[in-house]
C-alpha cells in the first residue's frame, strides 16, 4: 500500500514573502477500499515559498510513526528535483554545503530534518507531468487561493 504526499506552495515568487503559504496532504486508501486524508497548512512570515514548502513536508513526514511506502508530489520544482535527483544525500555527505564551489545550503536546518525523516521510508517522487493532471494537487492548489 503506497500513501501518497501532496505539498503545494502558494506561489513560485523566490524573494522573502511577507506571509509565505504551503499546503501538505496525506492521502491513503485502507484495505476496505476508503480513502483517508489528513492536510494541514503552513504559514510563515519573512520566508520564501521553498521555505515554507520544505515546513510543509518536514510536517506532512512527522505525521509518521512507523516506515511507511510514500510516493511525494510537490508542486516547487526547485525542492522536487533536489530530492528526486539525491542533492540531500550529495549535500550530507559535503557537510551540507552545495556540491559546485562548496557554498552554503539555504535552508539547510529543514534539509537535514527532512532527510533524516526520508531515510525512514522507502519513498518515491513524482515527476513533473503527473502534477500537472493530479486532482489532489488541483485541490491543494484551488484551497490556497480560496480557503483561509
Amino acid at each position: 500500500m503506497v500513501t501518497e504526499i501532496y505539498i503545494h506552495g502558494k506561489t513560485k515568487n523566490p524573494a522573502v514573502l511577507r506571509t509565505a503559504y504551503a499546503r501538505w496532504m496525506i492521502v491513503c486508501v485502507l484495505s476496505n477500499g476508503t480513502v483517508e486524508k489528513r492536510d494541514g497548512v503552513v504559514c510563515m512570515n519573512n520566508a520564501t515559498t521553498k521555505r515554507a514548502v520544505l515546513s510543509a513536508l518536514l510536517a506532512a513526514l512527522q505525521r509518521f510513526k512507523k516506515p511507511a511506502v510514500l510516493k511525494i508530489y510537490v508542486s516547487d520544482d526547485f525542492v522536487r528535483n533536489s530530492l528526486a535527483n539525491g542533492w540531500t544525500k550529495r549535500w550530507r555527505d559535503n557537510n551540507w554545503h552545495k556540491i559546485r564551489l562548496n557554498g552554503q545550503l539555504i535552508h539547510e536546518d529543514l534539509w537535514r530534518q527532512v532527510q533524516s525523516q526520508l531515510s525512514n521510508h522507502a519513498v518515491t517522487f513524482a515527476k513533473a507531468e503527473e502534477l500537472e493532471t493530479n486532482k489532489y494537487i488541483k485541490e491543494l492548489e484551488w484551497r490556497t487561493n480560496n480557503v483561509g
